[in-house]
Parts: structure tokens; sequence; C-alpha cells
């Protein structure tokens, strides 16, 4: 059909949001490893306004738009940079958990990174 499968977004939000970790001095392997704090996606949600096409060059913009006690929500808007016209917006929402899987606080320095690099974008 010549577009991306609706699965695809939510790996371009993925690449969104890693890079926003990335930035903000919060790499996921480091995390995991160093502090032992990971961030599974316990919901996600799409709006689809426009395919994207196979050979399409694509923007993502995230931010962050909340990070409680345990809980992270990031927002996502993918674009084509080259008519500027918005494909697809979502969300994802994460727990912050130990290494035992269970839901643990996000520590304050995470929480403090992640907010400046969301102010930033």
């Amino acid at each position: 059909m010549g577009v991306a499968h609706h699965s695809h977004f939510f790996v371009w939000f993925e690449l969104g949001r890693t890079e926003l970790m990335r930035q903000a001095g919060c790499a996921y392997g480091v995390l995991e490893d160093d502090d032992g704090v990971f961030f599974p996606v316990i919901e996600a949600g799409a709006r689809y306004l426009l395919p994207a096409r196979y050979d399409d060059v694509l923007e993502i913009e995230t931010r962050l738009a909340a990070a409680g006690g345990v809980r992270v929500r990031f927002d996502y808007v993918l674009r084509r940079p080259d008519d500027a016209r918005v494909l697809a917006k979502g969300f994802t929402v994460h727990a912050s958990c130990g290494r035992d899987g269970r839901p643990a606080r996000l520590p304050d320095t995470v929480r403090q990174r992640l907010s400046l690099a969301g102010e930033a974008r």
C-alpha cells in the first residue's frame, strides 16, 4: 500500500523518548545498569492523522508531560519536515520500577534531569 504500518509509530515514539532521555543524562542503559531503574510502558495511545509513506523523512517531537512519584508520561508529535504536516500525536505512560519489577519511586535526580530536558524542547 506504500504506507508504514500503524505499529511503526510506536517505534518512532520510542526513538524520540530514548533520545530525549539520553540528552537529559538519563540514558536507559545507565539507568538500568547503574541505578536499577526501569520504565516499562503501562499505557500508550496514538491518534493517526495522515499516513507515513515508506520513503518519508520523519521528525519526532518528544516532551515530558508529567513525572509523578512512580509514573512518567511522554507526549509525541510525528511530523514530515518537508511540509511540516503532523502525521500523528501520541503518548506513553511508564512506571518507574526497580530490578525486581515492582513499582519504585522515581529518583529525584532522574525527575529533575527529565524535567529540565522537557523544558528545553
